[in-house]
């Protein structure tokens, strides 16, 4: 068996044998890439939008939020009185007076007396904090495995950001913050069926959020809808995202893949009909051969086990029971890359240059994919079928997401389709781009097919 910190423990050790062999096949591929310095290439943000989004009023009934806390989306609640719009803030942000726990049996805990910049800004504009929403351990998982999804109990909710996407979903808060290091807002906003905004890397303070990739960690909101999605945004940039006639695309080009690979078929239909509402609307969808997304989750995780292991593997060491076993595994497993931060930067450079070269050479405005290649998995299985073949679930919902940490582009994730289960469409742009995929979330948002 696989060496643990805690002996016998099988689920740590399935942990480590997994990742082991993705970080090996991610170290594999870094040494294959160029580095290039990507900065000039990508285009200048355009001009501000002229309005920023209507804050929108918000209540929430004291059921909706005692559902949560039984459920386990909500971990901690807070006094239920006050104006303003409604909030569940994850775990690993501070609200002060609140307890941040992290997701974790005991370590790391802390009792924040100030809040982290992200929620006072959002308090300053009016919101309030119904409670602490459920989070994977330390932010590191896809699935946020301790709760179910609030469209199917049988089904996960995602993750990291879990609890804060089942919390909207549920009605238990009209908005919540994520946190986004390798799509942990964007993946668990397409399996409940919100939207979830990851904003350029670096454009949101992260102080007070407890880091697991500072290469990568980004704070994003989560809504219902986009306009509520936005206009958290907007209030986290300090500046309009909305545009002042969001109807026509036309002149809008939208880079799309053309094997984008193995897909469930109701993912399929919901993404071409997504596709096709676009062309409706004016954009020019441009069809690009690449394997840039593929290569850069394979870079994100190698970043994601370096920088974890450098921040908080010594921690695990001291007091290993402190943790749950999948958090053993994945903080302590990137150590010996530790010594290899000139390889994986170049392989971030490296990537973010042909990324920057590929919208450049392709004229493109933006970027559309699926979230993930498959609707909500089912809890407690560690493979799903997407498309007839078995995948991993911890690879399966990062397929796609994992191209906008590398390239510190923004992306949203949008609901599409009318199915039992939800799916998601991500539309991405370049850095500090967000107005952009506004633009072409309004636009899917409205179409037929996101009903």
């Amino acid at each position: 068996m696989t060496e643990t910190f805690v002996p016998g423990d099988r689920v740590e050790a399935a942990t480590r044998e997994q990742y082991a062999s993705w970080m090996q096949h991610g170290i594999s591929l870094a040494e294959t890439l160029t580095a290039e310095t990507p900065d000039d290439s990508w285009p200048q943000p355009p001009d501000a939008a002229v309005d920023w989004a209507a804050w929108p009023p918000g209540e929430v009934a004291d059921s909706r939020i005692d559902e949560a806390l039984a459920q386990g989306w909500l971990v901690a609640a807070v006094e239920r009185s006050g104006d303003g719009l409604p909030m569940a803030v994850k775990d690993i942000i501070d609200v002060a007076g609140v307890p941040t726990h992290n997701g974790t049996p005991c370590a790391q805990h802390r009792e924040p007396t100030s809040s982290a910049p992200v929620w006072s800004a959002l308090e300053r504009a009016g919101a309030r904090c119904v409670g602490k929403a459920a989070t994977h351990e330390m932010a590191w998982g896809i699935t946020t495995p301790q709760i179910a999804n609030p469209l199917d109990a049988h089904r996960i909710a995602g993750g990291s950001s879990g609890g804060s996407a089942a919390c909207v979903a549920a009605g238990a808060a009209t908005a919540a913050l994520g946190t986004d290091t390798g799509g942990s807002v964007r993946v668990p906003a397409a399996l409940c069926g919100v939207v979830g905004f990851r904003p350029t890397t670096g454009s949101v303070s992260t102080a007070g959020v407890t880091p697991i990739c500072p290469e990568q960690d980004v704070v994003g909101p989560i809504a219902a809808d986009v306009r509520t999605c936005v206009a958290a945004l907007e209030r986290l940039l300090e500046r309009p995202l909305t545009p002042a006639d969001p109807d026509p695309l036309h002149g809008v080009r939208v880079g799309v893949l053309a094997r984008p690979g193995r897909l469930d078929p109701c993912v399929e239909h919901a993404y071409g009909a997504a596709l096709e509402t676009l062309v409706r609307a004016g954009a020019t969808l441009v069809e690009c051969e690449t394997k840039l997304p593929r290569t850069a989750a394979s870079v994100s995780l190698l970043t994601m086990l370096r920088s974890s292991a450098l921040l908080h593997a010594e921690s695990v060491r001291e007091a290993p029971t402190a943790y749950g076993s999948e958090a053993r595994a994945l903080l302590t497993l990137g150590t010996p890359l530790a010594a290899h931060g000139e390889l994986v930067e170049r392989a971030r450079r490296s990537v973010a240059a042909a990324t920057a070269t590929l919208f450049r050479q392709e004229r493109l405005d933006a970027f559309i994919t699926p979230t993930t290649p498959c609707t909500a998995p089912r809890r407690g299985v560690e493979t799903t079928d997407v498309g007839g073949r078995a995948e991993p679930v911890s690879a399966a919902l990062v397929r796609y997401t994992g191209w906008a940490p590398v390239t510190a582009m923004p992306a949203v994730s949008v609901p599409v389709g009318a199915g039992r289960l939800p799916v998601g469409v991500q539309v991405m742009a370049p850095p500090h781009h967000e107005a952009t995929c506004v633009r072409l979330a309004l636009a899917l948002e409205r179409s037929p097919a996101a009903r």
